[in-house]
């Protein structure tokens, strides 16, 4: 005899859990983006201090206020011990070797190194107050001391004396600082150097206060 199959009544169905609902994806297949920290609800990082920048503008005000305090005490040292002195030049009687504008560099040497060719600075005879960058044409030497005469490199004629060089060195031109001297004439005014003693004070409190504020190693 064949078997009939019964249900059963006491059992619940079988439940069919419901597919898993994706987002869809951009084109091409992209992940969509994390969320951000503060989506997320988290605490944002703090953004790093511009160390680097501040490390450099140091080492530069550093630099540039080092250079002019050495430039200065190099020149004053060298005028008070009498290595050098400068003269501006602010005429064109000696053109091309020196032009107006230009900065003559003088050292001394003894008065009987001194030879014909040279570039001399002096005060001509009875002129204590001006001085006179001019060439030596005529060097003569005698027991009561030596004695030139000028020319300017662009005149046509000698200077119209003859200069009594007194003591035992003369001063020579060395080397020239081409328009420097416009740069020392407008340092000569109140305001401009008011205004380098500024840069200088700003200089060296920034320098000041970056140390004080430097970060700690840790």
């Amino acid at each position: 005899m064949r078997r009939r199959a019964t249900a059963y009544t006491d059992t619940q169905p079988l439940g069919i859990l419901p597919a898993p609902i994706h987002p869809p994806l951009r084109r091409g297949g992209d992940i969509p983006p994390l969320p951000s920290p503060r989506q997320r609800g988290g605490d944002i990082p703090p953004a790093p201090r511009p160390r680097r920048r501040r490390t450099v503008l140091g080492i530069l005000s550093s630099a540039i206020l080092g250079g002019v305090l050495v430039l200065i005490l190099t020149v004053v040292l060298g005028m008070v011990l009498g290595l050098w002195r400068f003269v501006v030049i602010d005429t064109g009687s000696m053109r091309p070797t020196l032009n107006p504008g230009d900065i003559a560099v003088l050292t001394s040497e003894p008065t009987a190194d001194l030879r014909e060719g040279q570039i001399v600075a002096f005060h001509p005879p009875g002129e204590p107050h001006l001085t006179v960058t001019h060439r030596a044409v005529s060097v003569e030497r005698s027991r009561h001391g030596v004695i030139i005469q000028t020319k300017g490199d662009a005149n046509n004629a000698r200077d119209p004396w003859r200069a009594h060089i007194v003591g035992d060195t003369v001063w020579h031109e060395d080397f020239k600082l081409p328009k420097f001297g416009y740069l020392a004439v407008w340092s000569q005014q109140r305001l401009a150097r008011f205004g380098i003693l500024s840069v200088i004070v700003i200089l060296m409190v920034s320098i000041l206060l970056g140390w004080i504020w430097r970060p700690t190693s840790r």
